[in-house]
């Protein structure tokens, strides 16, 4: 299949004339790559060696944990980019794997011809500067909100068992506020943070060492 024809739809290369792609392109390197449905293009570990743009259908990010329950963390559709963050990285190896949700087209961009085009067109540089801010920001994000998921987890976890232990839904803390994070592994305010979600959410109060579990406010 002619690559060149495709170029025009996607928003990449809104900013490449015809002639440019067409002389960029012609001993770039650039692969259209067909995957089937449940296909694999990238095992977890494997060396990302291009910057990938979805052609057709829709691709997957996913993640497997110990149980082998898989997560879907980022599905890219027409259009999407991905492999930026790692293509020019030191840490280049797929952190995921990366699979084909149903029959798909992906165009594969060598290393190379991307320099290539950031040398003749200053805003597919930018372009793709930005990608790596909105993946270094969606990462950030994401990691807030699974620590913050990962401590109220812990916390809860860990009152439930103490609250076993007493044989009551009042427990008293045998630790302070501080040793309590240490042990949970979360900075002192981080654990005062979820303390008042949880009260204000109506799912425990304390005073000082004492804390109140409602059981009836769990999910």
């Amino acid at each position: 299949m002619d690559i060149l024809p495709l170029l025009e739809n996607i928003w990449l290369f809104e900013d490449f004339g015809s002639e440019l792609l067409a002389s960029l392109f012609s001993e770039g390197g650039a692969s259209l790559g067909s995957y089937s449905k449940g296909q694999m293009i990238y095992l977890s570990g494997e060396v990302c060696t291009t910057l990938d743009v979805v052609i057709e259908g829709t691709i997957s990010v996913q993640s497997v944990d110990d149980e082998g329950k898989i997560f879907k963390v980022r599905v890219l559709e027409p259009g999407d980019v991905w492999g930026a963050t790692l293509l020019f990285s030191r840490y280049n190896h797929y952190p995921m794997t990366v699979v084909s949700d149903d029959d798909s087209a992906v165009l594969h961009l060598p290393r190379a011809l991307v320099l290539d085009l950031c040398e003749a067109r200053v805003e597919f540089l930018s372009t793709l500067l930005n990608l790596v801010s909105d993946r270094a920001h969606e990462l950030s994000m994401t990691v807030t909100k699974l620590s913050a998921e990962s401590l109220r987890k812990s916390l809860l976890a860990y009152l439930q068992n103490l609250s076993r232990i007493q044989g009551s839904t009042t427990v008293v803390l045998p630790t302070s506020k501080k040793e309590l994070a240490e042990r949970l592994g979360f900075a002192r305010t981080s654990l005062s943070r979820e303390l008042a979600s949880l009260v204000q959410e109506g799912i425990l109060s304390y005073s000082g060492r004492r804390v109140e579990l409602h059981i009836s406010s769990q999910n």
